[in-house]
């Protein structure tokens, strides 16, 4: 793993976001006053990776948001096997007080690889192939865990070198060793098993099995050629067997031919049928023929509702005529004009009644204005001054020519009310005689064609004796209808007996028609069946002769099968087989049963040399694999390399150590993978790591970690690209221990190895080629590049 760049903004130190630039950087320093934040770049790079931080323990996330931050948010990009990833991690406050990582990815490029915080992890950790704990070890070395390789228990130590020096494979190796071993064991426990299982016959058997087999075999051809010749002779007892049986069905068939009763009558009933059915028609044709003249005469007259109608609108054309000579309207009409005289009269005296009362009216009115005049003074009407008073005469009786008035006008209503009456009269007499000159014209119209008054009488009474004379000669039509349905429904009972006999003539003819009865030569039935009753007596006779002669046929060809059948079961039971038919297929079962029984018995033979050839391989495949799983436990050949491992990893971090400590003590291993010191400037003497001071620890612990870094980068399975110290130089207790280490650090990164230094001291800061100064201010920290 090689860090590129990282981003963080609201983590531990850093309020605001800040952004360190790596790209091209081998040996870099991180400066700065203690607590201003250097250290949580490096927290930021492990927490973007692994979701903790080394300097608070466990996973609890919430110290590491910045007081009076909400969240906390790191992006890390690294470059893993020549490929660059993203790991991206926010932290967010909880309402409990608490923190909770809201969002968490690996990226590469725009592929999403893992999108959750246990998920990340998880990519991370196959990815570097380091756990947290491993990186913390090796790449990054928080401050005060600089010597945890140095003191972790030598297991620890132990799976960290597995891890680092790809040994994991040989715990796969041994794995699939042990797997090998049981499926081998297994194979062979199930061919042992199998063999076990097997029907092996002794030789004894294996002989009678295939004596029996080729006995069967030789059976088969002669048991097919006696079960055809079987056969034959059972297809020929049939034949016998259909042969007698079909000619005891002719038999029956004519025992059953009989002729039916009353036979000889049915000609003379016949005939009896015929002719009353004759006699019935022809009455029945003659009153037909007398209706039907009647009906003719009676389509010539008119019928009995049209005279009645006739009479009917006689009467009433009389009636109207009557009604419209002694009808009211010359007397209404008189009356409506004596009327309107009177009226006229009444209407002239009104005009006059009213003239003498508006004379008298205006008569009164210039009375009364005359008595308000006064000489002198104007006139009310027209104003002209008045000279003298006018003297009119008497005042008229006004009051006398308005009552006189009034009983014009009480006359002249009382004629209009007569008047009205009287022209009502009119209009009803007026629409009355219309009415009746309307039905006098309908029934003048309806009596047009019909003859006269004394013409009507006639007719109907030619109509009346005309409809007594049909309902006597319906009814004889009618009557005898009747019997000629019952002439013709008697007749047609002989007909359908004369059927049935025929239909029994045809359907005892069909019963033995493949005997050839005699072909009828006359039509008459009777004839018919005395000459089939002849043929019937003939050929029974004739019958029971054949039958006689069948019978003994069958009984002879029935012999000759049982003799065969059962000298072909004696042969069978000598087999000892089961007697059943068909015998040559219960023959070849028994024969494919015994071959089988031979070949089982064979291959079982062959089996069992397979299965034993298996056991064999199975066995020693399993002690090849179970060797190699017990020569590769982790106290054999594992624990040799890693001893290796352990040794080389020394020496490399002795050379160190020397230049270091003037060549005052180096390290040394044991066979338990511990380590211990050895102090050259105390006659050699060893002594335990415990006993080191704090400048001699770092010492140590930095020349085991860069020697360890150095190793597995040029050959570990872990590719660490990266060394990050996190503190610790300050115990060196001399410049030129501090010029050793810088000189060994820059020697690192000539093998392509990125080392970061976070230090107080100046002048191992300077030694690197690219520093990075981390400034505390009141908001937050920020990093500046110095150069």
């Amino acid at each position: 793993m090689r860090p590129i760049r990282i981003e963080a903004e609201g983590f531990l130190a850093y309020k605001d976001r800040v952004t360190v630039d790596f790209s091209d950087v081998e040996f870099f320093s991180l400066t700065g006053p203690t607590g201003s934040g250097k250290s949580s770049l490096i927290d930021a790079m492990v927490f973007a990776l692994y979701g903790r931080v080394p300097r608070l323990g466990g996973k609890a996330v919430a110290p590491a948001i910045k007081a009076g931050a909400d969240r906390a948010r790191v992006r890390f990009f690294f470059e893993a096997d020549g490929v660059v990833y993203d790991a991206t991690r926010m932290a967010e406050r909880t309402s409990s007080g608490g923190a909770t990582v809201r969002e968490a990815r690996l990226q590469r490029g725009d592929t999403v690889l893992a999108g959750r915080p246990g998920d990340v992890t998880a990519a991370v950790e196959e990815l570097l192939r380091l756990s947290f704990d491993d990186f913390t070890r090796t790449v990054v070395l928080p401050q005060g865990d600089f010597a945890r390789f140095l003191k972790d228990p030598p297991r620890e130590r132990q799976e960290l070198l597995r891890t680092l020096l790809g040994l994991d494979v040989l715990v796969e190796v041994r794995e699939l060793s042990k797997t090998r071993t049981a499926v081998a064991s297994d194979r062979a426990e199930r061919a042992r098993r199998s063999l076990e299982s097997l029907d092996l016959p002794d030789e004894e058997t294996l002989a009678a099995a295939v004596a029996h087999r080729d006995a069967l075999q030789a059976l088969s051809v002669d048991v097919a050629e006696r079960e055809r010749s079987l056969l034959g002779l059972g297809l020929a007892a049939e034949t016998a067997r259909t042969r007698h049986s079909s000619l005891a069905d002719a038999a029956a068939r004519l025992d059953r031919i009989e002729a039916p009763p009353r036979l000889e009558e049915l000609e003379s009933l016949a005939a009896d049928a015929r002719s009353r059915f004759t006699e019935a028609e022809e009455s029945h044709r003659s009153a037909a023929e007398r209706l039907e003249q009647l009906q003719a005469k009676t389509r010539a007259l008119p019928s009995p509702d049209q005279v009645a109608g006739w009479k009917r609108a006689l009467s009433r054309l009389h009636e109207i005529e009557d009604r419209l000579e002694h009808d009211s309207l010359a007397a209404a009409r008189a009356t409506l004009a004596e009327a309107e005289s009177r009226l006229e009269s009444a209407l002239a005296r009104l005009g006059r009644a009213r003239e003498e009362v508006t004379a008298a009216r205006r008569e009164h009115s210039a009375h009364l204005l005359a008595a308000g005049l006064e000489p002198g003074r104007p006139c009310p009407v027209c104003a002209t001054e008045v000279s003298e008073v006018p003297i009119l005469g008497g005042v008229p009786a006004v009051e006398r020519v308005e009552a006189a008035e009034k009983a014009a006008e009480d006359a002249v209503a009382s004629l209009r009310g007569e008047t009205e009456e009287a022209r009502a009269a009119v209009v009803a007499a007026e629409t009355a005689r219309s009415a009746l000159l309307e039905q006098r014209e309908s029934l003048q119209a309806e009596l047009a064609t019909a003859p006269g008054s004394d013409e009507l009488e006639r007719v109907e009474a030619q109509v009346t004796d005309l409809q007594a004379s049909l309902e006597t000669v319906g009814e004889l039509v009618r009557r005898t209808e009747a019997d000629t349905k019952a002439a013709g429904k008697e007749l047609e009972e002989v007909a359908e007996a004369s059927r049935r006999v025929a239909k029994r003539l045809t359907e005892a003819q069909l019963t033995v028609a493949d005997l050839d009865p005699p072909v009828p030569d006359a039509d008459d039935v009777t004839v018919q069946w005395k000459e089939l009753m002849v043929w019937r007596d003939q050929s029974r006779e004739r019958l029971q002769s054949d039958m006689e002669l069948a019978r003994e046929a069958l009984a002879e060809t029935e012999a000759h099968v049982k003799e065969a059948r059962q000298e072909l079961l004696a042969d069978l039971e000598r087999h000892g087989l089961e007697p059943v038919e068909p015998f040559a297929a219960q023959l070849a079962g028994a024969l494919q049963t015994a071959r089988s029984t031979v070949e089982r018995y064979q291959r079982s033979a062959e089996e069992a040399v397979a299965l034993t050839g298996e056991i064999e391989a199975s066995m020693a495949s399993a002690a090849v694999a179970n060797a190699l799983a017990n020569h590769l436990r982790s106290n054999g050949f594992e624990q040799w390399l890693m001893a290796g491992a352990l040794a080389d990893l020394v020496d490399g971090a002795n050379d160190l150590l020397r230049q270091l400590s003037d060549g005052g003590y180096s390290l040394q291993s044991d066979d338990s993978g511990g380590f211990s010191i050895i102090d050259h400037r105390n006659a050699d003497e060893t002594r335990p790591i415990s006993t080191l001071s704090g400048g001699e620890t770092f010492q140590s612990s930095l020349a085991l970690a860069l020697s360890l870094a150095e190793t597995l980068a040029a050959q570990g399975n872990a590719k660490l690209e990266a060394v990050i110290i996190d503190e610790g130089f300050g115990s060196l207790d001399t410049d030129e221990s501090l010029d050793i280490a810088g000189s060994v650090l820059e020697n690192l990164t000539g093998g392509g190895l990125m080392v970061g230094v976070i230090t107080h001291v100046k002048e191992l800061a300077a030694r690197a080629a690219v520093r990075y100064e981390v400034i505390r201010e009141p908001t937050g920290a920020r990093v500046r590049l110095v150069s």
